[in-house]
């Protein structure tokens, strides 16, 4: 249902997020930390801190990456999301007030929230429904596919959309809550600024969409500014601008953190920071629910994993428990699963592969003396360059000759082209699905066409079993699909990972303004503490 080409794009992003390097940070005072939490801002101004910058414009059918959502995510908004503050997959209310699914899922009604406005005056009603669907998919742009079964859109009344697939799909609602979701973008200002390209060239420094920020300037390589959008329908926080400067590399982020310069890190700081912010009175440190993992994916094009048995022994040789806890630390846990914690309800999607170091020391032992193997990481991924390390190292150890090295996001997300030209496994510090559905996990990772099955180990009955589950939402098919794919060695969920985010002591509304779908805050739901 997914094209490898528009998966790729967001999987770069999603490698973007953990790319942080290892630096040796200036201290504070003598023991490397701050004491005296800094002050509230008295201007009304929120400022976040991005470690580089978006990448792709802010337009809601084209963005696919992830600090971008910071943007994207307060000034759009989709007729649902995913609940806020909870550590499960929920669907909860956004622009629509309620929905209806028929038994088939082929039919989705949405009652849409009443006197809702666009940043451009013009009202939100289901004519808006049926455009924003379309615009997705005419742009093509990244996430197409999360529209492209759409068949028709009925507008009965100004509140009332019904959305009729070509197909059964039990993923749809969460395709709509995804941060990548479909957003409702103004007919009307699309069609002033369409231009050749559907208004792309105008959302690349405008918005069109109801969120509670409109998008007021825009400094490429520089800084992104937000302001509050006064007839917003929802809740209002103190913040009248949300300032969103872009710091190169995370020394300089942290400094400006430490000053009060920043008002809040998301999702950009290593795990070697942890001991610097977390615990540290001065500042609040959140560690918050995400749907996505660390990851180790086997090449089986390359002729030391041509054989399942080496593939298998190779996982089995992992010390899971010590690798996540040595490296990763509080911010994440090990996995017990093949998809995202708690996405199969049963748990018949438990992870079985027992560390044992003895098969894989064995299996060496029948190698040709001076066996060569490379473990891959994504450049400047601090996270999964260590675990990289630890890895090779344990394995010099059989008398295989195991290298760590590392490539850059672009040449990683090419392999699929040509899968030898990879390395024989690679190490994904982090990454996850578009949204909580387990196909959106299962497909991504296993189906070759999925985009982040970086070196195309495929089995044909799960990817078959992932789309037939999809229509009905057959956990037990589901399950079933991920047990034969982690039969072929291939994979191995090495971690739960968790947001951690970083804020002034006197932020308040972290927690309350996440969710597990985005590694991003609705800025709306910030406050300052009393």
């Amino acid at each position: 249902m997914t094209s490898r080409k528009t998966r790729k794009l967001v999987r770069a992003g999603l490698a973007a997020l953990a790319v942080v390097p290892m630096l040796a940070l200036a201290a504070c005072t003598a023991s490397g930390t701050t004491s005296t939490p800094n002050a509230a801002p008295s201007d009304g101004v929120l400022t976040i801190g991005l470690l580089g910058d978006i990448g792709q414009p802010p337009d809601p059918d084209i963005y696919y990456a992830n600090n971008g959502l910071a943007i994207v995510l307060n000034t759009y908004e989709g007729l649902v999301q995913y609940k806020n503050d909870i550590d499960t997959v929920e669907i909860a209310p956004r622009l629509a007030e309620s929905w209806e699914v028929s038994p088939d899922f082929t039919t989705y009604t949405f009652t849409l929230k009443p006197d809702v406005t666009f940043h451009d005056g013009t009202p939100f009603t289901s004519a808006a429904v049926k455009s924003s669907l379309q615009r997705r998919v005419d742009v093509d742009g990244g996430a197409a596919y999360m529209a492209a079964g759409v068949a028709s859109v009925d507008t009965p009344d100004d509140l009332t959309a019904v959305v009729t697939l070509s197909e059964p799909n039990s993923a749809f609602l969460d395709y709509l809550a995804s941060p990548f979701g479909p957003k409702m973008v103004s007919p009307t200002g699309v069609e002033e600024n369409a231009g050749s390209d559907n208004a792309q060239t105008y959302l690349q420094t405008h918005d069109l969409g109801t969120g509670p920020y409109e998008l007021s300037a825009v400094e490429p390589g520089a800084k992104y500014t937000l302001t509050q959008y006064d007839d917003y329908w929802g809740t209002k926080s103190p913040f009248t601008t949300v300032e969103l400067p872009i710091y190169n590399d995370v020394s300089a982020l942290q400094l400006a953190f430490d000053k009060g310069d920043v008002s809040a890190i998301v999702a950009a700081l290593p795990s070697s920071s942890l001991d610097k912010y977390d615990g540290n009175a001065a500042f609040n440190s959140d560690m918050l629910p995400t749907l996505q993992s660390a990851l180790v994916t086997v090449n089986p094009s390359k002729p030391f994993f041509a054989e399942k048995e080496a593939r298998l022994a190779f996982l089995q040789s992992i010390d899971q428990e010590k690798l996540v806890d040595q490296v990763l630390g509080a911010r994440s846990e090990p996995a017990t699963t093949l998809y995202a914690k708690g996405m199969i309800s049963d748990g018949s999607d438990k992870q079985n592969i027992e560390y044992d170091p003895t098969v894989m020391a064995d299996y060496a032992k029948t190698l040709p003396e001076g066996s060569e193997m490379v473990v891959g990481y994504a450049s400047g991924n601090t996270n999964a360059e260590q675990m990289a390390n630890i890895v090779t190292a344990n394995l010099q150890t059989t008398g295989i000759q195991a290298t760590a090295q590392s490539y850059p996001t672009s040449q990683v997300f090419g392999w699929a082209n040509d899968p030898t030209q990879g390395p024989d496994a690679f190490i994904d510090g982090n990454n996850g699905p578009d949204g909580g559905n387990p196909y959106m996990w299962g497909h991504v990772f296993w189906d070759k066409t999925g985009g982040i099955n970086y070196f195309l180990c495929d089995d044909p009955s799960t990817d078959a079993d992932l789309n037939e589950a999809v229509k009905t939402g057959d956990e037990a098919l589901f399950a079933k699909a991920a047990q034969t794919y982690s039969a072929t060695g291939c994979y191995m969920n090495l971690s739960y990972n968790k947001d951690w985010v970083v804020s002034q002591k006197w932020l308040d509304g972290v927690a309350e303004s996440h969710n597990i779908g985005a590694n991003e805050l609705d800025f709306s739901l910030l406050s300052i503490a009393e």
